[in-house]
Formats: structure tokens, sequence, C-alpha cells
């Protein structure tokens, strides 16, 4: 194993779960080398005008080894480590065009290695999945395109490695992916033994109130139309909230609150059932624990489905093939 150290700059950070990706790309780097680890971050940011991930927690996710140093403050050597370390640029989602840009003008004859994790779902999207999420959280349909494109191609163009939870599984067609082992697995290390499945039914909550995309009573009689299918099959039922929900909306059901990703929360995990839409916890918890896991319809939301990307469909088909209305769903999960 090489003994130089490795400076890695971190960006796009935007919630927990992204750091669970970073963090298994830390630790692979701390196992296949010998040598000192620095992740400098850019900084993190949130989602719909909330901050739901701090610089503390960006040390907190990351392993707990004596060869890594996490800066999160200020640093002129995230953007020009110098050339005595190797240099990874590690990117969620895509590598930030403005970041790597920045990069090569203050160290042009020496650029980082950039690997990039997933963002979520979105990850496995196309140009068009991340316009119309883009869309979703408003301005327009220019802006979205534009930004929808550029991204797209800096992800062709200045990936050097894919470091996915999902990966193909040879060449099925239709596709077949399997879970990516060091992914999973720090995923998996955060959960402390869960135990048996649970009498419950768990909903995972999707901002679909702060996006506009449902009126916040039709949201709520959507849920309590699932409530009452889930103790129709004898299920208990609890919403988990997104952290970009609004304080107070789920003010008449019961809620299941944590504090992390609800991939890593024990109580959620060990539930008889999950429930919810589109949702990249939904897919991670079927995929990571066997869950079983059920897609949710509504009206309202049937569109979300229908621009969903091949991968992304392709992912939800494989690990969350069940789905049912609410009206419907009492003798699903009864089954």
């Amino acid at each position: 194993m090489t003994e130089r150290p490795v400076a890695v700059t971190l960006s796009g950070v935007r919630n927990r779960t992204h750091l669970v990706h970073a963090a298994s790309y830390v630790r692979h780097l701390l196992d296949s080398r010998a040598g000192e680890v620095v992740v400098r971050s850019l900084g993190t940011g949130g989602f719909l005008g909330r901050t739901t991930v701090t610089a503390e927690d960006v040390i907190g996710f990351l392993p707990d080894d004596p060869r890594l140093t996490v800066r999160t403050g200020p640093d002129p050597a995230a953007l020009a480590p110098g050339r005595e370390a190797d240099w990874v640029y590690l990117a969620v989602g895509a590598p930030g065009i403005k970041p790597w840009a920045r990069m090569v003008v203050h160290q042009p004859l020496h650029r980082p290695h950039v690997v990039v994790v997933d963002e979520g779902l979105g990850t496995y999207g196309t140009w068009r999945t991340r316009r119309d999420a883009w869309v979703r959280q408003g301005g327009g349909r220019l802006w979205p395109t534009l930004r929808a494109v550029a991204v797209s191609t800096a992800v062709a163009r200045l990936t050097d490695e894919r470091w996915a939870l999902y990966l193909r599984d040879g060449l099925h067609e239709p596709t077949r992916w399997r879970v990516n082992p060091p992914v999973a697995d720090e995923f998996r290390r955060r959960v402390s033994a869960p135990g048996a499945r649970t009498d419950r039914a768990v909903y995972l909550a999707q901002p679909w109130v702060a996006l506009g995309l449902m009126p916040a009573e039709d949201y709520l009689a959507h849920l309590r139309e699932i409530g009452a299918a889930a103790a129709a099959a004898g299920l208990g039922f609890v919403v988990r909230p997104h952290p970009a929900d609004p304080d107070g909306l789920y003010r008449d059901l019961p809620v299941a609150v944590g504090h992390g990703p609800a991939e890593m929360d024990p109580e959620v995990v060990a539930a008889r059932v999950a429930l919810g839409a589109t949702s990249t916890a939904l897919l991670n918890l079927a995929a990571l624990y066997g869950t079983t896991a059920v897609r949710v319809r509504h009206p309202l939301l049937a569109h979300l489905d229908r621009e969903l990307g091949p991968d992304q469909r392709s992912l939800l088909d494989q690990f969350v093939p069940l789905t049912a209305a609410a009206e419907d769903l009492a003798p699903l999960l009864a089954r």
C-alpha cells in the first residue's frame, strides 16, 4: 500500500445520507492506503431553505481513524493542496462546475481525481429528470433546463470514478442491479443490531406540501387513509417526517421522530413494512435490509412516476415492485 497522503476536497453535501456515501469512499481510502488522509469540506447546504446538515455532522459521519483529519472551515488547501499529496475531488451527485474550475485555476498542473458518489435516486436519472426535479422546486423551466444540461455534461466529462450504491449486474435485459458492498456496509454498520421485525408500518414522508405538489389537507387525508389501511391489516402506523416538512404538519398523526437518515434508524429498519412514494429511502430500505416496501399511489403524484428515467424505474421495479392506491392497500398489507 502506498504511503503517499491523500487530500480529499468534498462538495455537494446537503443531507446526512450524502455523508454516508462520502464516508464509504473515505473508508475505502483508509483501507487501501497507508498514508494520512485529509478531508476538506467546501461547506454544506440544505433543502427548500432548511439546513439539514452541519459541519459537526461532517466530522461525526466520517470514519473515526487516527490517520484521518477532517477540516470544515475555510481552507485554501481545499482548492490547491499541493503536489506532495494525491488529490481527490469527492463530489455528491455531480462534480461542481464552479469548484472544479477554481481548482484548475489554483493548481492547473495538478488536477484532482474526480469521484462522484450518490445524491440519491436522482443520480440514476437523466438530464430531463434533473430538470423536472428543479422545476418542482420553482424557478420556471429555462434555468432548470440549462442547469440540468450543464450538470449532466459535467458528470459525463469530468467524472473519473463513480462510487455508486447500485451497480448494474452484468448485461441483463432488462437491467438488473446489485448493491455495492462497501457502500451498503457503511449504512449497515450504523444500525445498531436491528431486532426482530415489529408489527408496524412506517410511512416515509416526502416534502410534497413544501414543494407545492399537494395541499396539506389532501396530504393529511391521504396519510389517514393509509393509516386506516395499516390498522385494518393489524399493523401500527407512524409517519417518518422529511427534514424539509413544515413544522407541525402531522399534528393529528402518530410521528416517529428521528435525527438521522431513515435507512439508519433501527426503528424504521425493523418495521414490518415501509410505505412511501418514489423515495430514495424506501428504495434503500428494501435493497439494504430486505424490508418489505410498498409505493402508495396518489393521483396528484402520478406524474412523478411518469417522469422517472429508465434506470430509476428499473431500480424501483426490482427492489420496490409492490404498488397500490391507498384504497387498495389494506388487503395487500394483510397478505
